[in-house]
């Protein structure tokens, strides 16, 4: 007997006039003729929250008073406890800060452990931030560039070129995203533990992006880069955060555990130099709300984007020069475009969303070993992303006919 699903995630939402970064930015670019263009882009969910996060939020919004906060104990242990049951971690609260957002910690972390002139490693094709966190905070790019295996259709750590950037005695950090967006390996135990002893030898500090790490997909198991041994604890910072998971991104709530004494006081400190990162009333409500209640919510929402995996699979199956590459984890996808033949990404770009009526994130943004790829927000109702796909066919059609 199938059970009836007790939440919404059939519905699609009108987004148009909203606050959403995602839905304006078509109009800003496009011009008011844009409406029909549809975004799945901005990673953030075309589905309304829990309705046990409204809740609490309702509660909070009728009773509460809205001065300065501090995490209770019921905070740490509603997040202590999620990553006991999600992830088997073993997480202390001492370990742990708050911040708004996981890149402003990602960027208190850098000020922390860097100076201008350090270099940093980062993997791309990879998302874009990192890359301003690091330009902004005067440190100089060390690409570990991610190397795509045709035959399989997977992307693999470059460990040679990995060790000997990381040998280069100006470089302190690696911003490493685990799962990987946007190309959505799920790093294994052995990945990471090889990215691991590389930096651990050459002093190069961790900073572990781990905000996807609610999404795996089935046959693959997300692995916390502080599950693996524990002499990672000098070099690593990790970051998380229920906003991705939950679709609470505007409500300012992600939280770094950090589990060297010395390392996380270095961390605070920095924060405090900025004047403090913080955590919004409704942040911490929703995210306390979200661990302790929301957990069928979440898992309801992954058989969806299994069906919707699945829709884009078969997609990528039937129309020649698209090739889907297979996700491990996050809610997007990444597809090779460059078998369309488009001359310039730039042309692939306008004719998706001039032609075909679509707005991706371009591969272009997540570095040059983008080029002629798109990412695709898979967190959406499958009757929305059934439109988006049938537009891509269609368009690709007419343009096969001139």
């Amino acid at each position: 007997m199938v059970r009836q699903s007790q939440y919404d995630f059939d519905t699609v939402l009108e987004r148009h006039g909203s606050s959403s970064i995602k839905w304006h930015m078509i109009e800003e670019e496009m011009g008011p003729d844009s409406k029909d263009v549809i975004p799945l882009s901005v990673a953030d969910m075309e589905f309304k929250p829990a309705p046990e996060i409204v809740d609490a939020l309702v509660q909070a919004a009728a009773n509460d008073v809205f001065g300065y906060d501090y995490a209770t104990d019921d905070y740490f242990e509603a997040f202590i406890g999620w990553m006991r049951r999600r992830h088997h971690c073993t997480v202390n609260r001492e370990w742990v800060s708050l911040s708004d957002g996981v890149m402003p910690a990602i960027n208190t972390a850098l000020r922390a452990v860097t100076h201008p002139g350090d270099k940093v490693i980062i993997q791309r094709p990879v998302y874009y931030p990192f890359t301003f966190a690091s330009e902004r905070n005067g440190l100089t790019i060390l690409d570990n560039e991610l190397v795509l295996n045709e035959a399989e259709g997977r992307y693999e750590v470059d460990f040679d070129d990995l060790e000997a950037k990381a040998s280069d005695p100006r470089c302190t950090a690696m911003i490493l995203c685990n799962p990987h967006n946007p190309v959505g390996r799920v790093w294994t135990a052995e990945e990471l533990t090889r990215i691991g002893d590389i930096c651990l030898k050459h002093g190069v500090y961790v900073l572990c992006d781990e905000i996807h790490a609610d999404f795996a997909h089935p046959g693959h198991e997300v692995t916390l880069f502080g599950n693996l041994d524990e002499k990672y604890a000098d070099i690593l910072f990790e970051f998380t955060a229920p906003t991705k998971t939950f679709n609470l991104a505007g409500l300012l709530c992600s939280n770094a555990i950090i589990r060297n004494a010395d390392l996380k006081r270095r961390f605070d400190v920095a924060a405090e130099n900025i004047g403090g990162l913080t955590v919004s009333h409704f942040g911490l409500v929703a995210c306390q709300a979200a661990y302790n209640h929301a957990e069928q919510w979440l898992d309801e929402l992954l058989t969806v984007l299994e069906r919707n995996v699945t829709m884009v699979r078969e997609f990528a199956a039937r129309v020649d020069g698209i090739r889907l590459i297979e996700p491990e984890g996050t809610y997007l996808a990444w597809l090779d475009c460059r078998g369309l033949g488009f001359e310039t990404p730039q042309a692939q770009c306008a004719f998706l969303r001039e032609q075909a009526r679509v707005w991706f994130d371009e591969g272009s943004l997540f570095g040059h070993s983008g080029d002629f790829f798109e990412r695709i927000n898979l967190a959406c109702p499958t009757a929305l992303l059934e439109r988006v796909l049938n537009n891509i066919e269609q368009a690709l059609a007419a343009r096969r006919h001139h």
